[in-house]
C-alpha cells in the first residue's frame, strides 16, 4: 500500500482494510476551503490506485459532520478577477464535482456516518455515499440558494438520491431538517440515536465486510450504469461482470465457501474485473 497525501484538514487512518476519513476543521463545523477540497480529491485519487482498502467511513471531527462550502473563502473568492482564460469560482467548484464523480464510482464501499450539521456540500456528502448512518440530532438542508447561489455541484447527487421532487423542495426553499426526516426522504439507509451512532457504523462495517471486494465493486459498477445504457448494452454489461466474477479467484472461494458450509476468506487478489 502506497503512501496517503498528506493533508491538514483531513484526517487519514487506515485501519487494516478501512480507512477513516475525518473532515477536520471543528471551528469551522469542518466547511469545506479550497485547501480541503484539494486534499479530498488527493485522496480520491489515492483511493482509485489502492484496492486494499476496502471500505471508506466518511466523518466530520468535533461531532459535526461538514457544514459545507467555506462562506467567508467563497465572498473574498467572488471579487477576483475574471479573464477569458480562468474563473477562479468556476474552476473551484468544476473540480468539487470532479472530486464528487469520482468518489462515487470508487471500488470501494463508502460509508457516510452523519451527526451534527450536514449543510451543503455536506449534504452532497451524505448524498454521494453508497451507505449513508445519519443520527436523530443531525440538522441537514440545502442552503445555498438563501445565500444567492446555488447546490451546484450536489444537486445531481441529491436528485438521484431523493428524487427530483423532494430535491426541489429542499433546494428552492432552504428547508432545514433533522435525521429522522433525512431517513425518511431516503437520504440515509440508517437511522438511530445520536448515542448508537459508533455501534451502528461498526454493525455496518461488519456486514459489508462479509462481501467480496471484488463483487461489492462490480455490483457498484452495474448499478452505476443503470440508466445511462441501453437495454441490451446493460445486459451484456451485466453479463460480463458476472462472468468474471465468477471465474474469478473470489467468486471461486465465495462458492466452495457456501458449498462447504464455512466463511469465505476474502483476498486482494491479482484478478481483474473490469469498469
Amino acid at each position: 500500500m502506497h503512501g496517503l497525501p498528506e493533508c491538514e484538514n483531513l484526517l487519514l487512518e487506515v485501519k487494516g482494510p478501512r480507512l477513516n476519513l475525518t473532515f477536520n476543521r471543528p471551528d469551522q463545523r469542518n466547511a469545506i476551503n479550497s485547501q480541503m477540497g484539494a486534499e479530498f480529491a488527493a485522496v480520491v485519487d489515492w483511493l482509485q490506485a489502492t484496492p486494499e482498502v476496502r471500505v471508506v467511513v466518511l466523518r466530520g471531527a468535533g461531532g459535526h459532520f461538514c457544514a459545507g462550502g467555506d462562506i467567508k473563502e467563497r465572498r473574498n473568492m467572488a471579487d477576483d478577477v475574471v479573464t477569458k482564460d480562468r474563473d477562479p469560482i468556476m474552476e473551484r467548484n468544476r473540480d468539487a464535482g470532479m472530486a464528487f464523480l469520482k468518489f462515487e464510482h470508487l471500488p470501494q464501499t463508502t460509508i457516510a456516518v452523519v451527526e451534527g450539521s450536514a449543510f451543503g456540500g455536506g449534504m452532497g456528502y451524505a448524498c454521494l455515499a453508497d451507505i449513508t448512518i445519519v443520527a436523530e440530532g443531525a440538522r441537514m438542508g440545502m442552503p445555498e440558494t438563501t445565500l444567492g447561489v446555488a447546490p451546484a455541484q450536489i444537486a445531481p447527487y441529491v436528485v438521484k438520491r431523493i428524487g427530483l421532487t423532494r430535491a426541489r423542495q429542499l433546494a428552492l426553499t432552504g428547508d432545514r431538517f433533522d435525521g429522522v426526516k433525512a431517513f425518511d426522504y431516503g437520504i440515509a439507509q440508517y437511522l438511530c440515536v445520536d448515542a448508537e451512532i459508533d455501534q451502528t457504523l461498526e454493525d455496518v462495517v461488519a456486514r459489508v465486510m462479509r462481501c467480496g471486494p471484488m463483487a461489492n465493486a462490480a455490483t457498484k459498477a452495474i448499478m452505476l450504469k443503470v440508466g445511462s445504457l441501453p437495454e441490451e448494452d446493460m445486459i451484456r454489461f451485466s453479463a460480463t461482470k458476472f462472468s468474471e466474477l465468477n471465474r474469478s479467484s473470489e467468486g471461486k472461494e465465495g462458492q466452495s465457501a457456501f458449498a462447504e458450509k464455512r466463511k469465505p476468506a476474502w483476498q486482494i487478489t491479482d484478478d481483474k474485473v473490469k469498469g
